[in-house]
């Protein structure tokens, strides 16, 4: 087009736009009044996969030959041709979603242990990021933290000989490392994990935040063992990164059950990544007014209220670099609740990166251009499972490992190719400008274009992947990478790209910026996740662990998992552990469970042999019947389901991490390996 033929002479100028970097679950036919809670709360034994006591010998639990993991084959393009459907919004209601536990908890106002101090020298001046983010890189996201390396924990020895362990008030053993960063103002910490015993908690907390953030040692194996899968075999798949919770020092608190063998306490902090800019704390002022003043504020504009609430600010760890991005949580035509989030490829490529996203949910003010912030601010962690990263349309989609808050926005989006935008070229969207709160832009749809790694130019050519968009009213800067473009037809809002980046600035707000072009992707590979036709949509299986008997409890029913946390104090909550169906699925076959009246203990079998043995001779086991569906063997890109007895409390124990398997065969001489189970899922 005429308007911008010229437009390759003026990306040499676009350097600094870059940008950065389940609810309808189907029940599972066990109610609480089936599942027996009272029985749960009266027993002194552990809910496992057990078998029982008095001689039960249970039938093999191999379900199929042990082989690597597969991913499942990519799905045929879709037809270009064909007229794809517009996929509609939906907003994320308690009644829709399973709500997660927040890893987020209230501090214990008892004595913590006191934690063994490792003190960083003061950053080098040179080494120092500015309060005010430099300019972006085109196609590189915008970076808010440096690595530090830490020589005095830098491997599992050093930091074995610092653990100072003492009695917990749960009966185990606690033990504590403080790492301080001068003039910080946060902190994220690496933790290298080679092994940790089961049941083992760890805690992170700042010097004055009120709260603390828990994740099991079931959790951080399981993010470490999905890079391992991804097949990144580097030091930095194996460290796990915790939240930055604000402040020049961090502490890392891990606490294990009782009985845990301490020699199985292995790991390391080889790094932390120190933060200029405090994005966590709701009170903090620090990244407000980061943005550049021609930026306009998201809350004066009410037609963006809905849509602001699919935008999510996005911080994680690139070699141990803290990056802040921009993604928007995307709905699919079945309206799954599946929480698919889109940003760019250039802020997130590698499952070991997507491990590290934490998102920050309505990140905004509280009312028009004020500097304080809205008080629906929501943390979320746990990472991300990556899908799909493309370098050509600078796509990254994902599938967040936690769900939103309530009240988040599902996005719509349109598969449609530029055709869509015949006769209507206005266009929006919503965005972290230098991780800031929430801005808005709108403009123009100029034509597409076809970009290279550091400059874009007009093509009308079909295969151009990006859309060109000039902007009439506010602009875009570092850290709004990977935010949505939209468009409105029929009073609804249609996701239609992200942003690469582009020369758009408040000193030169009719600068072009670059988006990818969304249908280019769905059609070649989203549209088996956002057009999948089946409302059949997997259900997470939760565990527990018994600090009283070692011994582990495992659920679908969210009820179920929230009663048990209410009202068992000795058990652990640990997670998702890995992922089932809830209803019968093309290939599934279901499995049952089994509460032990005797000593409490549950038992999970996929074998029909060995379901039917235990009807038939074991009358102290109680059927409750279809626990969920998996596979019996490794198809549908299936995962094997790894299945242990505990000879000394007559129990079992499945686990579908490698990782974890080999940890149990190496530490814990009374778990006798007996196969695999069954094949579940780690993600779909």
């Amino acid at each position: 087009m005429q308007i911008w033929k010229n437009l390759a002479l003026l990306d040499n100028r676009v350097s600094r736009r870059n940008v950065q970097g389940a609810g309808m679950r189907a029940g599972l036919g066990i109610g609480l009044s089936t599942i027996m809670l009272s029985a749960l709360l009266a027993a002194c034994g552990g809910s496992s996969g057990g078998g029982g006591s008095g001689g039960f010998a249970p039938v093999a639990a191999v379900a199929g030959t042990e082989t690597a993991a597969q991913s499942t084959p990519p799905a045929p393009a879709a037809n270009a041709n064909a007229a794809p459907v517009l996929i509609e919004s939906r907003v994320q209601t308690p009644e829709l979603a399973a709500i997660d536990v927040s890893p987020f908890k209230d501090r214990p106002a008892g004595a913590r242990p006191v934690p063994r101090h490792v003190l960083l020298p003061s950053l080098p001046t040179e080494s120092a990021l500015p309060l005010k983010s430099a300019p972006a890189v085109f196609g590189t996201p915008t970076k808010i933290g440096v690595a530090r390396r830490i020589a005095e924990t830098a491997n599992v020895q050093s930091v074995s000989s610092m653990m100072s362990w003492t009695p917990s008030e749960r009966g185990g053993k606690l033990a504590a490392l403080r790492f301080a960063s001068p003039d910080a103002k946060g902190v994220r910490i690496g933790l290298r994990v080679e092994s940790l015993p089961l049941g083992t908690m760890v805690s992170f907390y700042g010097d004055t935040s009120k709260k603390l953030y828990e994740v099991s040692a079931q959790e951080i194996l399981a993010t470490i063992q999905r890079n391992l899968d991804a097949g990144d075999s580097s030091d930095n798949a194996r460290i796990y990164w915790s939240p930055n919770m604000g402040g020049e020092a961090l502490t890392v608190e891990i606490e294990v059950p009782p009985n845990a063998v301490l020699d199985a306490v292995k790991v390391a902090v080889p790094m932390l990544s120190h933060v200029a800019v405090d994005i966590t704390k709701q009170d903090s002022l620090q990244k407000i007014g980061e943005a550049g003043t021609c930026n306009l504020d998201v809350t004066c504009a009410s037609q963006y209220d809905t849509l602001s609430k699919s935008v999510a600010l996005m911080d994680f760890i690139q070699d141990g670099g803290n990056y802040v991005c921009t993604g928007t949580l995307l709905n699919d035509r079945m309206s799954t609740g599946t929480p698919y989030f889109l940003s760019a490829n250039h802020c997130i490529s590698n499952q070991t990166v997507a491990s590290t996203l934490y998102t920050y949910w309505s990140y905004k003010s509280v009312s028009c251009n004020s500097t304080q912030v809205s008080p629906e601010l929501a943390a979320i962690g746990s990472g991300a499972t990556l899908l799909y990263a493309e370098s050509t349309t600078d796509t990254s989609f994902m599938r967040l490992n936690s769900q939103p808050p309530a009240g988040a926005l599902f996005a719509g989006s349109s598969p449609f190719g530029p055709s869509f935008f015949e006769g209507m070229r206005g266009v929006y969207g919503v965005h972290h400008p230098q991780g800031d709160f929430q801005k808005y832009s709108e403009g123009d749809y100029l034509g597409t274009a076809a970009c290279g790694s550091s400059n874009c130019s007009s093509s009308t050519q079909s295969e151009a992947e990006f859309l060109a968009v000039r902007w009439n009213r506010g602009v875009t800067e570092g850290g709004s990478s990977g935010s949505g473009l939209f468009r409105r037809l029929n009073g609804k809002d249609y996701l239609v790209g992200q942003l690469l980046g582009g020369a758009s600035s408040c000193s030169q707000p009719t600068g072009y910026d670059f988006y990818g072009r969304f249908d280019l992707p769905f059609r070649a590979a989203l549209h088996q996740w956002l057009d999948a036709p089946s409302t059949t949509v997997p259900t997470t299986v939760y565990r527990f662990y018994n600090t009283q008997t070692g011994a582990h409890f495992y659920t679908s029913s969210v009820a179920e998992r929230d009663l048990v946390i209410t009202k068992l104090r000795g058990y652990n909550y640990e997670g998702g552990a890995f992922f089932a169906f809830g209803a019968a699925a093309s290939g599934t076959s279901p499995v049952y469970r089994f509460f032990n009246t005797r000593t409490g203990a549950h038992l999970y079998t996929i074998n029909e042999q060995e379901r039917a043995q235990v009807q038939a001779t074991l009358p102290r086991y109680q059927y409750e019947g279809v626990a969920w569906y998996a596979n019996t063997s490794q198809t549908g890109g299936s995962t094997p389901m790894f299945r242990f007895y505990q000879t000394k409390n007559d129990t079992h124990f499945y686990t579908i991490s490698t990782s974890e398997r080999d940890s149990v065969q190496q530490n814990l001489p009374l778990y006798k390996y007996e196969g695999i189970a069954y094949y579940g899922w780690t993600g779909l």
